[in-house]
């Protein structure tokens, strides 16, 4: 999955000359927590948050004792943190993470402004890949860290009528050992738990369904 599947195209934009009490109006009409600032050619040069926006004017002296209108280029965050439109999803997760921000602006090879990505955008993929909007069983099984486990297990699941619809995957602390979380559909919980449970080295740790606690 790439950044540009899930991006917002063509964001709502700001100049850095703009009045902050203006971009304050926008974020509150359109809903956004954050505005991209963009030059005259359309390059990012800074973003600024509603929150940002709300403290400035909250302190900041009037205009009319500064004898200038206040601009957004005395709020905005400037260098600003990008991602290319082709960077692969998680890639954009982990620059939201490392710099701790809750979007990046979407840029491409020349640094013009192709859309934004927002930690919303993130856990709505999240979600749709682990099938959270689907009646499939979700189960946590764990399985000796080597090759072609995985095949074995989905060999297994196939075999019952099963159809894995997501997986994700990750090594516990435990040394040689992996931990895979399945959604599964199209067989009946018991007769998935006892395919899966006749291999004496896959251990079953979590299952769960829509609207049943987990055992």
């Amino acid at each position: 999955m790439l950044v540009r599947e899930c991006m917002t195209p063509n964001p709502i934009t700001v100049r850095p000359e703009s009045d902050p009490l203006a971009a304050l109006a926008l974020c509150k009409s359109g809903g956004f927590c954050r505005l991209p600032v963009v030059d005259e050619e359309g390059r990012v040069v800074g973003i600024v948050t509603k929150n940002d926006l709300n403290l400035f004017l909250s302190t900041a002296p009037s205009p009319g004792v500064m004898k200038r209108q206040h601009r957004i280029d005395q709020v905005m965050h400037s260098p600003v943190v990008t991602v290319l439109a082709d960077y692969p999803l998680e890639e954009a997760a982990h620059l939201m993470i490392e710099h701790d921000v809750g979007g990046l602006p979407v840029v491409d090879e020349k640094g013009h402004l192709v859309g934004i990505i927002t930690r919303s955008d993130l856990f709505a993929q999240f979600a749709e890949a682990l099938g959270a909007e689907t009646s499939s069983l979700r189960l946590t099984v764990q399985v000796p860290d080597r090759p072609g486990e995985l095949a074995k297990l989905a060999g297994r699941i196939a075999q019952v009528g099963g159809n894995i619809c997501s997986v994700v995957s990750h090594r516990p602390q435990e040394e040689g050992r992996m931990n895979l979380t399945l959604r599964v559909e199209g067989v009946e919980r018991d007769v998935l738990l006892e395919a899966i449970r006749a291999d004496p080295e896959v251990a079953v740790l979590h299952v769960w369904e829509r609207g049943e606690q987990g055992e």
